[in-house]
């Protein structure tokens, strides 16, 4: 079975503590929160984990809150808040650092897309030991989506509907790190399992 009747998990619990962060964080001005270049310059280091969870504006929150939405209700992922909580750290800070050293000419970024399709990437792969199809099918959806992004031709980003550009390196980036952090968990698994 795909979607959990448990709407009282810990999952949906820290989905419901997310989305009223993001909702108040909609209040601030969102300049002052977001991603800048120059962070490290400018010594503003909240803005590499602040940025993950501002949006430019209401139809760009509405769009990020669906999807995570969606994603619990597609995988529903039996993750504990702790798990929750350190997939998102990883998420979140690795994408600011990628975006650092690899996206020199990315002047600002706000929004939780990149989290977003690392979560994604976690929940499918999670999915895998109950639904081995439809992990399948969601990782080739999100895989593809991304390439098509990355090599251009096709318009397969939200731009018209949030009124800004999309960053799609936030998509990959967090795509990637979502990878990485399994491949991680599956080694700590092989190398430390008799002694857990």
């Amino acid at each position: 079975m795909i979607c959990s009747s448990n709407k009282t998990g810990p999952g949906w619990i820290f989905i419901a503590v997310v989305l009223m962060v993001m909702g108040l964080l909609q209040l601030a001005d969102f300049q002052t929160l977001r991603y800048q270049q120059d962070w490290v310059s400018q010594g503003e280091y909240w803005r590499i984990f602040s940025a993950h969870w501002v949006h430019v504006n209401t139809p760009h929150l509405l769009l990020n809150a669906l999807g995570l939405l969606l994603c619990m209700g597609i995988t529903s992922p039996g993750w504990s808040i702790r798990r929750w909580i350190i997939y998102h750290f990883l998420l979140v800070l690795g994408i600011s650092i990628l975006f650092t050293l690899l996206s020199p000419e990315l002047q600002w970024y706000a929004g939780y897309s990149g989290v977003l399709y690392g979560i994604f990437m976690l929940a499918a792969i999670d999915l895998y030991q109950r639904d081995k199809l439809i992990a399948v099918l969601l990782g080739i959806a999100i895989s593809t989506k991304i390439v098509l992004e990355q090599v251009g031709g096709f318009n397969v980003t939200s731009s018209k509907f949030i009124g800004t550009l999309v960053v799609i390196d936030a998509h990959l980036y967090g795509a990637l790190l979502a990878l990485s952090i399994a491949l991680g968990e599956r080694v700590y698994t092989i190398l430390y399992k008799d002694k857990i």
